[in-house]
């Protein structure tokens, strides 16, 4: 069921928190690269990042989610995780689905790996289309995707 996460609610951002790592660990393992970010974020930077979380509960337990930040008709996604276990069945999709369903947003961009092909894969079959490749200093190769009129601004 989808459900909005409050992350003023240290509980909830816990839970979000949970979530998010055993999923960014399995892409860290995915794509080869341990030193994925996420992985270190931590409870007091989750709390203020700013941004809308809309989460899936299974059976009461939060079992995936999706974080954006939104300005002027863009949705800009910082994080879509599911946990292991729960992936696979559609999570992902209707988290994804109920942002482009918003209309506040013409445009919605994602950057993620670009050897995270189970991402890039729903990605695309969501609507989204590859903009702008590039690699971090530390070598990350990454593309942005966006699904939209809007022009890629970032």
């Amino acid at each position: 069921m989808l459900v909005q996460i409050d992350l003023a609610d240290t509980l909830l951002a816990l839970e979000l928190l949970q979530v998010q790592r055993v999923a960014y660990q399995q892409e860290a393992e995915l794509i080869g690269y341990p030193a994925l970010p996420p992985l270190r974020e931590t409870l007091p930077e989750l709390l203020d990042c700013g941004e809308t979380v809309l989460g899936w509960r299974v059976d009461g337990e939060l079992r995936g989610a999706v974080g954006y930040l939104a300005q002027a008709g863009q949705a800009d996604i910082c994080r879509l995780v599911v946990a292991p276990a729960w992936q696979r069945q559609g999570i992902a999709r209707q988290l994804l689905q109920a942002l482009i369903d918003n209309d506040e947003y013409a445009a919605i961009t994602v950057t993620t790996a670009a050897a995270n092909l189970p991402a890039l894969a729903l990605y695309r079959e969501m609507g989204f289309l590859p903009s702008t490749p590039f690699t971090t200093p530390d070598g990350l190769a990454l593309v942005r995707l966006q699904r939209g009129p809007a022009p890629d601004r970032c």
